[in-house]
């Protein structure tokens, strides 16, 4: 049975026959007996008679006849091997040469590549010298001071894992060490991952303590108002300070919250500075407490303008509320209104530091509203040293109102018009020219009272008598002496 092949008909011959050959053929065939050609030319007469009787026999011989170009083709359903193993053949032996050639040139290339590849290994792995700790190793060039000092099993001394106090939560779970590679310090990753070089003389050094993970709130911190020193009724700022910065850290593993100074706060400077009068001046401070009152206020404003004197009037806040025209006037005149508590109630004030403090509190913001001027002096009902007030109050009032940049007046001279006793005028007069004759820094205090009827005279008298002889009276802004409170 026939193969079925996808090639169909194969052509055995490609080339034409040229003469020569057609001849040979023909005398080929010429050759042929006799009795066969005519029993082929008989068969083809009864063919042509009978047509479709020829049988597949008869037409076989006839596949094998040449076509019009005189090109024999054998019918066949078989691949012609022998043609395609010839081409395949030729390509193949094409292509084993080429492969021959070029295997010698692969070869060099790669005993080039891995000589080279060696040679390279061996020179970026080349051992060096090197110093540590003043003694001399060969390590691997290239290494890690990590991978040195484990190669090389050189001790180190490992910091801590503290918390955000510096508490220590696991020994030597720190940065494993430091090191000075000549002049040069390195910690932390810098130091472990050092590139070793040949010559290198390093030292190691303790490892830093690792601080915990942890959460930071950064907050700004103001200038304390603190008093440096000084003496004398004038306050000023001498350096106004700088805001600080502080870090609040939280440890997520301690829990510890621990405060960190960024940057230092610098505090205000408050300084007390006491004025010296010019040339041979000489000032008398004069001062009135426990007004305004409304039947003598105006008379004493009068008498100071009179002899161009300036004063300071400590008033008590139950009348100066219904008196602020009168305060008014005193601070348009030249003169100064400071606090001498809201009720003069002494029970009341000197129950406690803090009854005090908020009396004098309500005092402070009546004189503010109505002057618009802040008040910087006061003066305790009774003077500092009053029977009422013990020496650790005194001492708390004093500190919180010093903080606040007050300063506590008393006196040093005084006409004795509030100590009881029924003086005439011109005791009251001779004793206040006395006193204030005796004071290095003279304070003269009277009393601006609706019930202090011989005081508007006396006062008149002092100015007159002191007037004539040089003398100059001021408010307390011109005072040149200390704070005069008696402390124990």
């Amino acid at each position: 049975m026939a193969q079925t092949g996808s090639h169909g008909p194969q052509r055995a011959e490609h080339v034409r026959q040229n003469p020569e050959q057609g001849d040979d053929r023909k005398g080929a065939r010429s050759a042929r007996p006799q009795g066969a050609r005519h029993a082929s030319e008989g068969t083809r007469h009864a063919s042509g008679r009978g047509g479709s009787s020829r049988t597949a026999e008869t037409r076989q011989p006839e596949a094998h006849a040449k076509n019009r170009n005189n090109v024999y083709y054998i019918p066949t359903t078989s691949k012609v091997e022998g043609i395609t193993d010839a081409r395949h053949g030729s390509a193949e032996s094409r292509s084993d040469k080429a492969a021959s050639s070029k295997a010698p040139a692969f070869l060099a290339l790669a005993l080039i590549l891995v000589l080279g590849g060696g040679a390279w290994h061996l020179w970026t792995n080349r051992p060096v010298s090197v110093t540590i700790n003043d003694k001399s190793y060969n390590v691997r060039i290239g290494s890690t001071l990590a991978e040195a000092v484990r190669d090389q099993s050189i001790h180190t001394k490992p910091g801590n894992y503290v918390s955000v106090k510096g508490d220590v939560l696991k020994a030597g779970g720190g940065d494993p060490f430091g090191a000075t590679v000549g002049k040069k310090t390195l910690t932390g990753k810098t130091a472990q991952e050092y590139r070793v070089k040949a010559n290198d003389k390093i030292t190691l050094t303790a490892g830093k303590d690792v601080m915990e993970p942890h959460t930071k709130k950064v907050e700004a911190e103001a200038p304390k108002l603190v008093m440096k020193g000084g003496y004398g009724p004038i306050a000023y700022v001498r350096d106004w300070g700088t805001p600080g910065r502080v870090e609040h850290l939280t440890g997520k593993k301690s829990k510890q919250v621990a405060d960190v100074v960024k940057s230092k706060t610098v505090d205000t400077e408050i300084y007390l500075r006491t004025p010296i009068p010019e040339g041979d001046k000489k000032l008398v401070a004069l001062t009135f407490d426990d007004g305004p009152s409304d039947k003598y206020t105006q008379q004493y404003l009068d008498i100071l303008k009179k002899y161009n004197a300036k004063a300071t009037f400590f008033v008590i806040g139950i009348y100066a509320k219904d008196n602020k025209k009168l305060l008014r006037r005193e601070i348009k005149e030249g003169h100064m209104v400071e606090i001498h508590t809201y009720s003069h109630d002494y029970e009341k004030i000197y129950k406690s530091s803090e009854a005090y403090l908020k009396d004098f509190d309500k005092t402070e913001k009546l004189i503010l509203k109505a002057t618009g001027v802040q008040p910087t002096f006061w003066r305790f009902p009774g003077g500092s040293t009053n029977g009422y007030m013990t020496n650790k109050m005194k001492k708390k009032i004093c500190k919180a109102l010093h903080k606040r940049g007050y300063l506590e007046m008393d006196w040093t001279a005084l006409s004795g018009d509030a100590e009881g006793i029924d003086y005439s005028k011109k005791e009251m007069v001779d004793r206040a020219i006395q006193t204030i004759k005796d004071a290095e820094v003279p304070v003269v205090l009277m009393h601006d009272s609706n019930a202090k009827s011989k005081t508007p005279e006396v006062t008149e008298a002092v100015l007159k008598y002191f007037t004539k002889r040089g003398y100059q009276f001021k408010s307390l802004d011109e005072y040149y002496g200390g704070e005069l409170t008696l402390l124990p």
